[in-house]
């Protein structure tokens, strides 16, 4: 990454910012006539959590897939499935592995719609650019993860994450201002919705219509004792269309990821560390609780997502930009 001040480095390209970017061969990807087995395979092989689909006659850039696609269709082998509720509901387990079995045989092509435009950006355009379109929803109201990066003759040579963008932020030279004085009381999110332990999947489904990335759980009803944290990967993979009906009646509080180091931070906790909560490690959240811990009981303040932080980000350096000589 180049050794300019981070103002500077916003209106650079990305081609001329991230390394190696340009080698198309490097890039992973899969072909609209590739198998789920093979698309699956990849994505667990080299830890990828959207895929570039290309045209299996022209290359070009049709579609991604991400692992909440992925896991809408096929259960992934690395989840933890509730057997034990299962098999106590009456479900046959087989039928699962033969389901996932014939899915993996079928073509990318044939198991998602690409129908809609794909989240991608060409190299020349600029680090701002890029951070603005991980912020903004699509045409169905969600919001991309990881875009792909085109060259000017549209080949895909390269992805760019909210992952990347941050850990640009947090090397950002001359925003230390803002990466070591703004705190994640700064850029939190106060008002949260959130379900108890008790409400379960179907619940999930009915308040959020699918449009969440990460749902605080608390021990009542608005409450904000927050025991932990449910993820739409996680409603997705139990979302499967042969496993709902036996689970929309199971517990938040039974599929949660418990609050943790890893998922918390308090809410005077500088931002250049908030950051290395979301980069640092295999989890990769997309979303950070902020609260206090008093024991084993943690009072939820808010949450934060990376679009929080980049939208902070972006109003900090406008500002600074204002306040340079010759800008009032």
């Amino acid at each position: 990454m180049p050794e300019i001040p981070f103002t500077q480095l916003l209106q650079t390209p990305l081609n001329q910012i991230l390394k190696g970017l340009g080698d198309s061969k490097k890039v992973k990807t899969v072909k609209t006539t590739d198998t789920i087995a093979h698309l699956t395979g990849k994505m667990e092989c080299f830890k990828i959590r959207t895929m570039p689909v290309l045209d299996a006659k022209t290359g070009k850039l049709v579609g991604v897939v991400s692992l909440v696609d992925v896991a809408k269709v096929l259960t992934p082998r690395n989840t933890k499935l509730p057997i034990e509720y299962l098999i106590e509901k009456g479900f046959d387990m087989t039928q699962l592995h033969d389901a996932n079995k014939e899915m993996g045989k079928k073509t990318v092509g044939e198991v998602f719609d690409f129908d809609l435009k794909p989240a991608f950006i060409v190299w020349t355009e600029v680090l701002e650019e890029a951070i603005k379109q991980l912020i903004r929803r699509d045409e169905n109201s969600r919001r991309n993860r990881t875009l792909v990066i085109l060259d000017a003759g549209d080949r895909v040579v390269g992805t760019f994450s909210y992952v990347d963008a941050l850990r640009i932020i947090r090397d950002g030279i001359g925003i230390n201002a803002f990466l070591l004085n703004y705190t994640a009381h700064d850029v939190l999110t106060a008002k949260v919705i959130t379900l108890t332990q008790i409400e379960c999947l179907q619940d999930a489904m009915f308040t959020f219509g699918g449009l969440f990335t990460h749902i605080p759980i608390t021990t009542v009803k608005d409450g904000n004792i927050v025991t932990g944290i449910v993820d739409d990967i996680a409603v997705a993979t139990l979302e499967h269309h042969l496993l709902y009906e036996d689970l929309c009646d199971y517990p938040l509080g039974q599929m949660m990821t418990k609050v943790s180091d890893k998922n918390t931070v308090e809410p005077n906790c500088p931002i250049k560390t908030l950051i290395g909560k979301f980069v640092d490690g295999h989890e990769r959240p997309t979303a950070i609780l902020v609260g206090d811990h008093q024991g084993e009981q943690f009072t939820m303040a808010g949450i934060i997502s990376y679009v929080d932080i980049f939208r902070k980000l972006l109003e900090f350096v406008e500002e600074m930009i204002a306040q340079q000589p010759g800008n009032n």
